[in-house]
């Protein structure tokens, strides 16, 4: 029987990869119609995702 495999290191990723990822989701976010009160409201909702990830939350809609 196989050894299950260990878990991948997870390595900080560099800024410049992270504003690349950035620009593509807005671009993706403004070339599919979001308007730019969309594009807020979405940011808006990552940042209290990370928020409550860093705060160590469970979010009660995850239920």
């Amino acid at each position: 029987m196989q050894e299950p495999m260990p878990n991948p290191v997870v390595q900080a990723a560099e800024p410049r990869a992270l504003r690349i990822l950035a620009k593509s989701v807005f671009r993706e976010l403004k070339s599919t119609g979001y308007s730019r009160s969309d594009v807020v409201a979405f940011a808006t909702e990552m940042l209290s995702l990370v928020s409550t990830d860093i705060r160590g939350e469970t979010d009660p809609s995850d239920d």
